[in-house]
C-alpha cells in the first residue's frame, strides 16, 4: 500500500509539472537562449523585446508538417508587419536539434527572420508540454501572452495577423497620447537582430540639437556615418544597409548634447 502510494503521489507531481502552462491574459514566460548565426555567448531573450508585439513560431527542424508550413510565417506574417519597428519575430526550434538541421530548416522555409535553439522548456512553459511545435503565439508590448495557437500554424495565420494588428494599434496609441516630445534620451535595439544586410535603427531625443548616429567595428574604427546634423526633438529611425561590411558584431552611437547611448547588433552574411 506504502508503495502504491508513492507511485501515484510521483504520477501526480509529474503530471501537474507536465501540464503546468501559462494562459492567455498572463504574463508570459521569458527565455534566454542561443540563435542560428550567433556565437557561443550570443543569445536573444523575451525581455530584450521589452516595449514590441513579439510573434513566436514553435517548430522542430526536422519536422515535416513544420517544414511545410514554416513559409507561411515568413510571407503571411513577417513580411506583412516587418516594417512596423513596434514587431519583432522569432522563431524557436523545439526538437533541439543541431545547427544543421537549424540551417536546412532555414534554407527550405524561406524564413529570414531569427531562430533560436534548443527551445523544449521553453514550449513546455507556454503550452505544458513538449509535442505542440507547429504553433503560433504573440505577446503584447507589455509582456502578456495574447495568443497561444492550438492548430498548425497554416491553419490560423488570419487570427494571429488580427491579434497583431490590434496589439501594434494599441502600441501607437499609447505613443500618441504620450505625446510627441520623450522626456529623455533613447536608443533602441535594432531590429531585425541578427540582421542582413539590412536593419532598422530607431531612437529618441528630448530636445532639438546636433544628432549624431554612427557604427564602429569592434576595433573601434567607424564603419559608416548614419546621421550627423541637426534634428528636431521626437522619434526618429533609419535603416542601415550593411552589404558593404563583413559579417560581425557592429556596435551603435547615439550622440545628442552630452550623452552618449550605445549598443550591439550582429550582421550574419
Amino acid at each position: 500500500m506504502k508503495k502504491l502510494a508513492i507511485i501515484l503521489f510521483t504520477v501526480f507531481i509529474f503530471s501537474s509539472f507536465a501540464w503546468a502552462q501559462v494562459s492567455v491574459g498572463q504574463d508570459a514566460p521569458d527565455f534566454s537562449l542561443l540563435y542560428l548565426g550567433g556565437g557561443q555567448n550570443d543569445r536573444i531573450s523575451l525581455e530584450d523585446q521589452e516595449g514590441k508585439v513579439v510573434y513566436i513560431f514553435f517548430y522542430g527542424a526536422n519536422c515535416p508538417h513544420c517544414r511545410s508550413n514554416g513559409p507561411v510565417t515568413q510571407t503571411e506574417i513577417f513580411e506583412v508587419f516587418e516594417d512596423d519597428t513596434n514587431f519583432v519575430a522569432l522563431g524557436i526550434d523545439t526538437w533541439n536539434a543541431n545547427t544543421s538541421s537549424n540551417n536546412s530548416f532555414r534554407n527550405v522555409t524561406g524564413i529570414t527572420y531569427p531562430l533560436l535553439l534548443n527551445g523544449r522548456d521553453v514550449l513546455v512553459d507556454y503550452y505544458g508540454n513538449s509535442g505542440a511545435y507547429d504553433r503560433s503565439v504573440v505577446v503584447g508590448a507589455d509582456g502578456v501572452l495574447r495568443y497561444r495557437g492550438t492548430v498548425f500554424v497554416n491553419n490560423d495565420f488570419e487570427a494571429v495577423q488580427d491579434v497583431l494588428e490590434a496589439e501594434l494599434e494599441k502600441v501607437a496609441t499609447n505613443s500618441e497620447e504620450e505625446g510627441f516630445t520623450p522626456s529623455t534620451i533613447q536608443l533602441n535595439q535594432n531590429y531585425p537582430n541578427p540582421f542582413n544586410p539590412s536593419t532598422t535603427i530607431s531612437y529618441s531625443i528630448d530636445s532639438p540639437g546636433e544628432v549624431s548616429l554612427k557604427v564602429y567595428n569592434l576595433l573601434g574604427r567607424e564603419v559608416a556615418t548614419l546621421v550627423n546634423g541637426t534634428q528636431a526633438s521626437g522619434n526618429h529611425s533609419i535603416v542601415w544597409n550593411a552589404s558593404n561590411v563583413p559579417s560581425g558584431v557592429y556596435v551603435y552611437r547615439l550622440s545628442s548634447g552630452e550623452t552618449q547611448i550605445s549598443r550591439r547588433m550582429m550582421l550574419i552574411k
